[in-house]
């Protein structure tokens, strides 16, 4: 009876999960197209129903109108130069309403299946994204792009810890320093904390199945690709290739998030509007690319009442929302100016790229006149300030438990414990929330200071110790100390005359030349596969994010 059951439940999840399927991709033709909230399903022919005197051709055999095709990729996504990737997350991110249709009419029975199909569905699609990418026939980046990419990536490839080089193959990195130069070129060039990069783990748990397929997909495409690339690691092409894959990933996302902002307004693709029209698009936009993360919800904004209701409520949270506010009424002007007052999506396009930029500007310049408040407490200077004159800023809303599990408090005295600048600006809670990829955090100084030595080191014949010491002396204008030397030489001992640039070790000599800038290392984040070469936490989430702030 057992098996029989089984067999009956796997029938139906089977069944279930084919309707669900074509819900969803009637919800994404709708949605894109712009229509209004309303959907209709349309019923779809099962393989019974189909015309049966020949066998049709596969799917990804299909010539492509543009972009990539791959199975379960609907037709409009090709029609629009959607890659597989791209139409999946988008998938993704409209299934709220499938969902609550589907235990409208299920009770909730199937949620198994579609979790399954979720799943597997964007699984496929990263794994034609990268072996398009891997084979030079992705269409969303070139050659030249991949190359300016390894450009970029190759000072800190050379200096992290290889894998052991296979017969002819040269070596190429691990899964922890794969990881590790990836979070920190996003951070680097960005200031972004990439969901799945993060060697510390991520600041945040996301709070159902679909966000968390969405928020992880960095981390499971750099695990397709470690499958695929096996023992030898990953060399330099192909980690600039799942960079230019993330990006145009990343940046697909953005504008399909756009398309929702547009469609709410009962907008099509072909649509026009005048001038503020566009401004609401904007707003709509703007306020759930920063208020979703604060309540880590999945999707995009499905509504005009939800989303003029986020921008009402952004507008009164954010503090940097009139600057933003005012850069979005200028980027309106500016195209009314080239299009007139008939504005379409590709005016929406230009705004809202120029707007994501000057979101990272304006949250920059908050984090640089925080750092300015508190670098002007007693200690500040020395990156090292008494938590209670740092709770007597309005600002700092912190709480103790948070401070303690991220490293941030020197409790050495128990009296008078300290916050150390550069751990607290570097922390979780001075991220701004953005989407479900990443989080839009401080820019670190120390990455400048790090970035300079690994510059030093792949293009010098000189030692190790001798190469740093001069970089270091350098920036700081003034010989390094005895101690110092004598620890850099240690630390060059200790591993044949090479300095780990990025072990644990080197960590506390730059936080000793650079306690402004550069953050006290913590044990927790070196206790992975590559020890303390590396950072790797080897955990999933950041156990202080849960008690992050005290109100």
């Amino acid at each position: 009876m057992s098996a029989l059951l089984s067999i009956a439940a796997l029938m139906s999840c089977s069944a279930s999960a084919h309707m669900l399927h074509t819900e969803g991709m009637s919800l994404m033709q709708s949605r894109l197209r712009g229509s209004k909230a309303s959907v209709t399903v349309t019923s779809v022919a099962s393989p019974e129903q189909k015309d049966s005197s020949g066998p049709s051709e596969p799917s990804e055999q299909r010539p492509a109108a543009k972009g990539q095709r791959y199975s379960d990729d609907d037709e409009l996504c090709t029609a629009e130069g959607l890659t597989p990737g791209v139409c999946a997350l988008g998938w993704l991110a409209r299934q709220d309403h499938v969902t609550a249709a589907k235990k409208h009419h299920h009770r909730g029975a199937i949620s198994d299946c579609d979790q399954q199909e979720s799943t597997d569905r964007l699984e496929r699609a990263l794994i034609a994204e990268i072996e398009a990418g891997l084979a030079g026939s992705h269409t969303g980046f070139d050659e030249a792009r991949l190359q300016t990419l390894q450009q970029e990536l190759e000072p800190l490839y050379v200096t992290l810890p290889h894998e052991k080089p296979l017969a002819d193959i040269e070596a190429g990195l691990g899964l922890a320093s794969a990881r590790y130069l990836l979070h920190q070129h996003f951070l680097r060039q960005h200031s972004w904390y990439v969901r799945g990069l993060n060697p510390a783990g991520d600041g945040r748990k996301p709070p159902e199945h679909k966000e968390a397929l969405r928020s992880r997909v960095a981390g499971h495409l750099l695990e397709v690709l470690e499958k695929k690339v096996g023992k030898a690691g990953l060399n330099l092409k192909t980690l600039a290739t799942f960079v230019a894959t993330l990006e145009h990933l990343l940046h697909g996302d953005e504008r399909e998030r756009l398309k929702q902002a547009w469609a709410v307004h009962d907008l099509s693709i072909e649509d026009t509007t005048d001038g503020e029209g566009l401004l609401s698009v904007l707003q709509i936009f703007a306020a759930h690319y920063i208020f979703e993360a604060t309540k880590a919800e999945s999707g995009y904004a499905m509504t005009l009442d939800k989303g003029r209701q986020e921008v009402k409520q952004i507008s009164k949270g954010y503090g940097g929302w009139s600057s933003l506010d005012a850069f979005m009424q200028k980027q309106v002007e500016e195209r009314k100016a080239v299009s007139g007052q008939d504005l379409g999506f590709e005016d929406a396009a230009k705004a809202a790229d120029n707007f994501l930029k000057f979101f990272r500007d304006v949250s920059g310049s908050m984090c640089k006149d925080m750092d300015k408040v508190f670098t002007a407490l007693p200690g500040g200077q020395a990156g090292r300030v008494s938590l209670a004159d740092m709770k007597r800023d309005g600002h700092f809303q912190e709480s103790s438990e948070y401070l303690r599990a991220a490293g941030i408090l020197d409790e050495s005295d128990p009296t008078k414990p300290y916050v150390l600048l550069p751990n607290y600006m570097l922390g979780s809670s001075n991220c701004d929330g953005t989407t479900s990829f990443y989080d839009l955090c401080c820019p670190s100084a120390c990455e400048g200071r790090k970035a300079s030595l690994e510059e030093a080191l792949a293009n010098s014949n000189s030692d190790h110790v001798s190469t740093i010491k001069g970089v270091l002396q350098k920036q700081l204008a003034s010989p390094l100390s005895e101690d110092l030397v004598k620890k850099l030489e240690q630390i060059a001992e200790a591993n044949s005359g090479h300095v780990m640039m990025h072990g644990q070790d080197f960590a506390w000599l730059l936080h000793g030349v650079f306690p402004r800038e550069c953050p006290r290392p913590l044990d927790a984040d070196f206790r992975g596969t590559s020890g303390n070469s590396v950072p790797d936490a080897a955990v999933e989430f950041q156990a202080s994010a849960e008690s992050m702030f005290s109100w």
